[in-house]
């Protein structure tokens, strides 16, 4: 069996279980929201049970070229970046409380409306929001809802302190 040391300066790799390090701090996965634009200049938290994610998707072009002096010799991948998409997703049993209905209208109406993403430790993106839901459920436990976002058009980005 082979041994790795840490490659990671701020880890401790040599126990299954190590204690929080105090002076880095650590951000819950829950404090990943998604919040809707309420009347006035607030936004109203959408209550996400379970499991969040967000993606920032960097479309990659190829802008690779041979050499016109070479054009046998290697070619060498050139990237640049086309478009960007940021999607959040959520699930978990469905909260009925007065924004997830709303959250849960947008969806059925096909409505576009402003949604707030604050990713703790790296800032908050706020922009017009696409949603997508799934309810489902079986007779005995909760009714669950699995949530899919897409922001369109500009999204403001403010970084976090």
């Amino acid at each position: 069996m082979k041994t790795y040391s840490a490659v990671f300066s701020n880890c401790t790799a040599h126990s299954a279980y190590t204690k929080p390090r105090k002076d880095i701090p650590m951000a819950l996965g829950r404090t990943l929201t998604l919040a809707r634009k309420g009347v006035g200049a607030g936004f109203d938290l959408a209550c996400i049970t379970e499991q969040r994610s967000l993606e920032i998707n960097n479309e990659e072009i190829d802008i690779t070229k041979p050499n016109c002096m070479d054009p046998g010799s290697k070619l060498v991948l050139a990237l640049m970046y086309g478009t960007q998409s940021i999607r959040f997703s959520g699930q978990g049993a469905f909260v009925s409380n007065a924004t997830m209905k709303l959250v849960s209208t947008d969806a059925i109406n096909q409505v576009i409306h402003e949604y707030q993403v604050t990713l703790p430790g790296v800032g908050t993106f706020e922009g017009d929001m696409l949603i997508s839901m799934t309810f489902s459920g079986d007779k005995t436990n909760e009714m669950q809802a699995d949530i899919r976002c897409a922001m369109t058009g500009d999204i403001a980005f403010v970084a976090a302190a």
